[in-house]
């Protein structure tokens, strides 16, 4: 993989070839390096909760390394900006009720830098939403320059999908659903819509002097998953394939699945490199959260993947859900990842049904 790191030794926590944790919790560093996690979230919880007020009407740009910024929206939901001499590029465009409120922020941080580019990482309003209007706003800005009149115009607006005043960049099967070409889907409005698609591994983009990469996650949180790597600033925006305000989203209705999550973190994985002791280094920019790094995510990816290997476990021994329901499968999880969005009960039954579709039951 182009700008992946290669290990010659698997890591401590490494998953086995059947996809279980092996030594996880088993020897002294693994403790150690839960406890030392702990410690550090409950020496610093003060300080992310305040970074990130749910309940906060602003809008924040957090300037992370390279040419990247994280723009945290109310609601915790984040977008990344790259931003340099050809303009702006975003991940996610957030909701529509906060686009222009998003738009005047761009202005007054960054200038009058034009938006070229629009990545959306998948199909769900929260980060789609802002398509129409930004692509809008950018149509009127370019004909305003040119001399003309108007702005909107379906299809992608001042010049239709054919030129667009901003590239919108999804997945195959976002657009299908956007445009409501998948069943049981609203459409979109036109100016929302994605004006280049791909379904290939990945696709390659070089855009303010620095290589981007966006990989094809298919099939985690939803059927259509991109993540965004720039190479350059050493950033990952990773979308809602990874959060760190819950457990994994698993839209099940839109092609989500456990261990699609737990296949994009371990592509994180692959790419992250640390600058010491496995923090710093390269950053990664959730769909929803805080701001992290390689440690992070091993660590998320650690602890799903034991509730993953729980709920399976009890479900070899043909328990119902509401059993393994009892069984609270996630207790000790959730102090950190309970969330009345998406609760543990509703993570334990997604999990449940992708885990009990690989089971061979007799007939």
């Amino acid at each position: 993989m182009s700008g992946a790191k290669k290990r010659t030794q698997p890591r401590m926590t490494r998953m086995t070839p059947g996809g279980r944790i092996k030594g996880f919790l088993t020897r002294p560093f693994g403790v150690i390096r839960v406890i030392r996690g702990w410690v550090l979230f409950f020496a610093f919880a003060p300080l992310i909760l305040a970074q990130q007020n749910q309940n906060s009407d602003e809008i924040g740009v957090l300037p992370v390394q390279g040419k990247v910024y994280m723009i945290h929206l109310p609601g915790d939901i984040n977008l990344t900006a790259q931003v340099g001499d050809q303009g702006i590029l975003l991940v996610d465009s957030g909701p529509a009720n906060l686009a222009d409120k998003l738009l005047a922020k761009l202005r007054q941080q960054f200038g009058n830098k034009p938006i070229r580019i629009i990545i959306n990482t998948h199909v769900h309003a929260d980060h789609t939403g802002g398509n129409a209007a930004i692509q809008k706003a950018e149509a009127a800005v370019r004909a305003a320059r040119q001399g003309g009149g108007g702005g909107g115009g379906g299809g992608g607006g001042g010049g239709g999908n054919n030129n667009p005043a901003v590239r919108i960049i999804a997945h195959e099967t976002t657009l299908n659903r956007m445009n409501g070409a998948t069943k049981g889907e609203t459409p979109a409005p036109d100016d929302a819509l994605p004006t280049s698609t791909f379904f290939t591994e990945k696709k390659e983009l070089f855009f303010n002097g620095e290589p981007i990469e966006i990989f094809n996650q298919a099939g985690g949180h939803t059927d259509g998953d991109l993540m965004v790597f720039f190479r350059g600033s050493d950033v990952i925006s990773a979308g809602d394939l990874f959060v760190t305000n819950s457990y994994p989203i698993i839209d099940a209705q839109r092609g989500g699945n456990i261990q699609g999550v737990l296949d994009a973190l371990n592509r994180i994985l692959d790419i992250t490199i640390p600058e010491f002791n496995e923090q710093g280094g390269t950053r990664v920019i959730p769909g929803h959260g805080r701001l992290c790094n390689e440690s992070d995510v091993d660590d998320y990816r650690n602890f799903m993947t034991i509730i993953r290997d729980r709920i399976l476990d009890l479900a070899k021994k043909e328990m119902t859900l509401d059993q393994v329901k009892a069984r609270k499968p996630t207790l000790d999880f959730d102090g950190v990842y309970a969330n009345p969005a998406w609760t543990p009960a509703m993570f334990i039954e997604a999990v449940y049904r992708d885990v009990s579709k690989t089971l061979k039951r007799p007939r």
